[in-house]
């Protein structure tokens, strides 16, 4: 799906948005005031809309929405989370941006299998 199509995917139930709304090269242009300003922001969409499930980029992008939108610093892993938003269930993929090496393309494709099998649950 290109960006200009992914609106679509809102028929589907789909919906993206960020944490942070200041667009940076990479995700560690970020500053913590922009998390502090958005954070809270994502939360409340979550609440109001309480979609099943929400997705998160990367483990840095979740520790970052636990800490400015929930106020709490937790450990976190990949995959379904215990702490929900509101009633959405949240689910950890790795980030797939090319700067994250660590993971192959195969380990995204198996993350995002993961994701799709809990979202057909």
């Amino acid at each position: 799906v290109t960006s200009e199509e992914d609106a679509t995917l809102l028929d589907d139930g789909i919906g993206f948005t960020d944490v942070a709304k200041r667009p940076t090269p990479m995700g560690s242009g970020l500053r913590a005031a922009d998390f502090r300003q958005w954070a809270p922001v994502l939360k409340d969409k979550i609440i109001r809309y309480s979609p099943k499930l929400v997705c998160f980029h990367g483990l840095m992008a979740y520790k970052a929405y636990l800490q400015h939108g929930e106020g709490v610093k937790e450990q976190a892993q990949l995959g379904l989370q215990q702490r929900t938003i509101g009633f959405s269930a949240v689910f950890v993929v790795p980030n797939p941006s090319p700067a994250n090496a660590k993971y192959s393309l195969n380990d995204l494709a198996e993350w995002y299998g993961r994701l799709r099998e809990f979202s057909q649950q």
